[in-house]
């Protein structure tokens, strides 16, 4: 057990002790008088004193006891240096074993850039003003393509000298996109008057169209009955075939007839072509 062997240690130091003691006297001649030959070490032995220096034991007993003490004292230093020195170590892991916090903090950004920025006002303003600048460019990059209805209005609107107010232009400038619009598709279907209003555009105009496209219409009327009406044995040789220029006649005949007919015709043809070409000009434009 502990105690035997300390009891043990305690009688190898007895007589190591008794030894020493024993070989003082031969050597005192050598020693310096002021110092003495057994002096307590200043530690935690100081608390139990024997020898020269101390007091001596009145016993065996005793002496035995305040050495053993002492030894004891001795082994407890120790092991409390052997204990505390596994806390030491385990602090030690236990600071290389703390884990590092890599988490970026929400407004990382914001005060990078104030980092970076001449600091002219606090944080807090600067990076209320960051985040509001970078909410801003971040609704720019989704911009809105859309094109509003009235755009070619405000196109046009841009382009004139604005002599009227905008909403004035537009009204003005729908009623003529729609009215350019209906002349793209032109009518270029024929009027069932067209022969009579040709006829009454050659005339003198001495009556109203009205009037002249009732007689132009009874005498077209009549003509046409007239060329098919049935043929009589004695007039068998009448020929019944409507001439190519049957309506440059009737044109003719409603007129003041100031020129040939000769004449009459040939203008009365090339403003049928003019008309013509120019209900084509627009069909196709």
């Amino acid at each position: 057990s502990r105690r035997h062997w300390v009891w043990e240690v305690v009688l190898t130091m007895k007589f190591a002790t008794a030894a020493v003691l024993l070989a003082l006297p031969a050597v005192s001649a050598f020693a310096p008088a002021s110092r003495p030959a057994f002096s307590a070490r200043s530690s935690s032995l100081n608390v139990v004193v024997t020898g020269p220096e101390g007091k001596a034991a009145a016993s065996a007993e005793e002496d035995l006891e305040l050495t053993y003490k002492v030894i004891m004292a001795h082994v407890d230093t120790e092991g409390d240096a052997v204990a505390e020195e596994p806390v030491a170590v385990a602090a030690v892991e236990e600071a290389e074993e703390e884990t590092v916090d890599i988490s970026i903090p929400y407004d990382a950004a914001a005060q990078l850039a104030y980092e970076a920025s001449d600091k002219s006002t606090a944080y807090a303003g600067f990076k209320v003003k960051f985040e509001e600048d970078a909410v801003a460019d971040v609704i720019a990059k989704y911009v809105d393509i859309s094109i509003p209805y009235d755009a070619a209005a405000r196109l046009a609107f841009e382009s004139s000298d604005k002599s009227m107010a905008y909403a004035d232009f537009k009204v003005k400038f729908e009623e003529d996109a729609v009215a350019d619009v209906i002349a793209k598709y032109v009518d270029i279907s024929i009027p069932y008057d067209a022969a009579a209003r040709l006829a009454f555009e050659s005339s003198d105009k001495s009556m109203a169209y009205a009037d002249f496209k009732v007689k132009f219409e009874e005498d077209a009327v009549a003509d046409v009955i007239a060329k098919n009406a049935p043929e009589e044995p004695e007039d068998a040789d009448d020929d019944v075939s409507i001439p190519y220029d049957a309506a440059a006649q009737l044109a003719y005949d409603a007129s003041d007839k100031s020129s040939s007919f000769d004449a009459f015709k040939a203008k009365y043809e090339e403003e049928t072509v003019a008309m013509i070409t120019a209900k084509k000009a627009a069909r196709d434009a």
